[in-house]
């Protein structure tokens, strides 16, 4: 999971569909890998993209923290 960014597209207004977008890919996927349904995560390549486009003011470090999600 990452609560830094998930906080921040709230705020921000960015939707999973833009990110979607933005990476050529699906909806779901993007939903799964950002809150921690999928053991992979975010590969740096596209963090680096999401950053660029979406949030180049905040640090790409704390925006892009990982935390282990809770069994649900």
């Amino acid at each position: 999971m990452y609560p830094n960014l998930l906080t921040t597209m709230k705020v921000k207004g960015v939707t999973f569909t833009q990110i979607a977008d933005l990476l050529e890919c699906r909806y779901q996927t993007i939903s799964e890998n950002f809150q921690g349904i999928t053991e992979k995560g975010i590969y740096f390549d596209d963090a680096k993209k999401i950053w660029k486009v979406f949030f180049p003011e905040y640090d790409f470090i704390w925006l892009f923290r990982r935390t282990k999600s809770e069994p649900q």
